[in-house]
């Protein structure tokens, strides 16, 4: 079962992934391109591309890489590189016309990395700003509530208008971090959803995406319930339940996920909202609960 209007950035072709290393690391284009169709197939609709430690220390490679995906399906690209130089050579290489002439996407820019502004106006693209941090008298400040992640988002937005151009809101996709539900103390999952929910709510960014890397979401867990039933899947499927309806439309995750939209008595769906209720270690324990521990 597919999410109406939720857009998926596939993310297999990135090293994070061990299978996809071993592709990367032995230089595999065949295998990257049956990868690159394998997530066409089951709805991605952008397709990430990472080639790690290749992206600075040989270009050809990388550029080959995007060559062999654009030749295998039409979906657009998603560079995910925090480096302008980089991103120069995949703007360069990508070819708009074998992706229907839709745009691809710089992974990311943040108030760290203002120099990647300098990419518009090279070639149309859409980026993803990083509203998790923010740059205050010189040093890197991690934003640890809501409010500081939507001021963020806001500036970012900003700068990106006043350069002008053709670049909208709608080309914008801000990121606003989620980590692992099950390392939660710190209330970051709280924080990601009331980050969406001001975003979502501010007429001033009307128009703008917002999306969270949701594989991580789940990581460390196992993968049964204690009813018996998938957990990590349900607690991906119990945060987006949550948070489309707040604004969330995007996600950096895995094409062909049975995404679902669950009903309020769901039990994982129930553990999850009750969770976010708790904090620190109690959240923890109330996630534990959720799933079988022998």
């Amino acid at each position: 079962m597919s999410i109406e209007n939720l857009t998926i950035i596939g993310e297999r072709i990135n090293p994070g992934f061990k299978t996809s290393k071993n592709m990367l690391d032995c230089k595999d284009l065949d295998g990257i391109q049956q990868l690159a169709v394998s997530q066409t197939v089951k709805g991605a609709h952008y397709l990430t591309i990472n080639v790690g430690t290749a992206a600075t220390n040989d270009l050809e490679f990388l550029c080959e890489v995007i060559r062999k995906v654009q030749e295998v399906t039409d979906l657009p690209l998603a560079f995910d590189y925090p480096n302008r130089s980089v991103q120069e050579v995949c703007l360069e290489t990508y070819d708009p016309a074998k992706a229907g002439g839709r745009k691809p996407i710089v992974n990311s820019v943040s108030e760290l990395r203002m120099e990647m502004l300098d990419l518009i106006g090279m070639k149309p693209f859409q980026m993803v700003l990083m509203a998790s941090e923010r740059l205050e008298n010189g040093e890197e400040i991690p934003n640890t509530t809501p409010e500081e992640v939507h001021a963020t988002a806001r500036r970012l937005a900003e700068q990106v208008m006043q350069r002008g151009g053709a670049m909208t809101m709608d080309d914008l996709f801000i990121d606003v971090s989620l980590g692992p539900l099950s390392a939660d103390m710190e209330g970051m999952t709280r924080r990601a959803i009331d980050s969406i929910r001001l975003i979502g709510a501010d007429s001033d960014l009307r128009g703008v995406h917002t999306v969270v890397g949701l594989s991580n979401f789940s990581v460390l867990l196992p993968k049964l319930a204690v009813d018996g039933s998938l957990l990590k899947i349900q607690l991906e499927s119990a945060f987006l339940t949550m948070a489309l309806p707040l604004g969330l439309d995007t996600i950096l995750g895995t094409a062909g996920r049975d995404y679902q939209i669950l009903d309020d008595d769901n039990f994982v769906n129930c553990g999850f909202r009750e969770a976010l209720e708790l904090d620190g270690f109690e959240t923890i324990l109330r996630v534990q609960q959720l799933y079988r521990t022998s």
